[in-house]
């Protein structure tokens, strides 16, 4: 029976009240022998959740709240930030903890969308509470992954820039819905802030996209090490040399570019530019 349990629990949805089990035939001694045997977990008063459950979410079961904000986005693969979330939970106004949840960011509200599992909150909502929590720029990345990855609609994504916070609003103006990683949006507003014109996903013929092009003239590519990993060197390498053969300087860039010497990264960019410029310039007087 400690088996079927488990299969039960989970087409339950991971978790389940004592009521519940006890609705579908299970007694008190087939859960006690599973909780034992480690199948389950006796998670808060009444209430079993199945033993794979990461740790915030049994945290979340434990205090009757729900995984939210960073710790949520950083569960589905959305942006939160390159520093790695603590854990963020969300309770109802006026709840009373079962427990306690030390270091914890606690959101007391209710959540405007309605989400079938009981420890997580929407990815609407999650991405909400983030735009309060994460500075500006990881804001716009947060909302630019979301609906890159499909956890938002254009929908989603018009409510959540009106109710965004007003401090984000002319930011969140450069929303660029061809960005597909938080390195192309810093990367991105990095440039546009120094005065560059940027264009997303540029197409070079018989190479592909490009992930921007700056000023018309050079093509940045951002490497994130879950997506460029040994086995896209040759084929980026090969990408690279057919679009330098179509005149198009290329800089890759990877995480420490972006986030540790950006200022050099600056220089070396505004440096390819101007030589292409120039190069552009003399060819066209001679």
């Amino acid at each position: 029976m400690s088996h079927d349990l488990v299969t039960v629990l989970c087409h339950l949805g991971h978790v389940a009240t004592s009521q519940q089990l006890a609705g579908i035939g299970a007694s008190r001694r087939s859960v006690k022998s599973a909780v034992d045997s480690g199948l389950i977990r006796h998670v808060a008063h009444g209430v079993f959740s199945c033993a794979h459950l990461d740790a915030p979410t049994l945290t979340a079961l434990q205090v009757g709240g729900r995984v939210d904000c960073l710790t949520r986005l950083s569960q589905l693969g959305i942006w939160c930030g390159i520093a790695r979330p603590g854990l963020h939970l969300r309770l109802r106004p006026h709840h009373h903890q079962r427990r306690l949840a030390p270091g914890a960011s606690i959101h007391w509200s209710r959540a405007f969308h309605c989400w079938a599992p009981v420890f997580e909150v929407s990815p609407f909502d999650a991405v909400l509470q983030a735009l309060s929590c994460l500075d500006d720029v990881d804001a716009l990345a947060c909302l630019e992954s979301a609906l890159f990855m499909r956890f938002i609609t254009e929908d989603d994504l018009e409510e959540l820039l009106r109710l965004a916070p007003d401090h984000l609003r002319a930011l969140l103006r450069l929303l660029d819905r061809g960005a597909q990683s938080g390195f192309e949006t810093f990367s991105r507003v990095g440039f546009i802030r120094a005065g560059f014109r940027v264009a997303t996903q540029f197409y070079v013929t018989g190479a592909g996209r490009v992930d921007m092009l700056v000023n018309g003239c050079v093509g940045i590519e951002t490497d994130g090490e879950e997506w460029h990993g040994p086995e896209r060197f040759l084929p980026d390498r090969s990408k690279d040399r057919e679009v330098e053969r179509q005149g198009i300087r290329v800089l890759r860039l990877a995480r420490p570019h972006i986030f540790d010497t950006w200022p050099t990264t600056l220089e070396t960019v505004r440096r390819m530019v101007n030589d292409a410029e120039d190069a552009a310039a003399w060819k066209r007087r001679s």
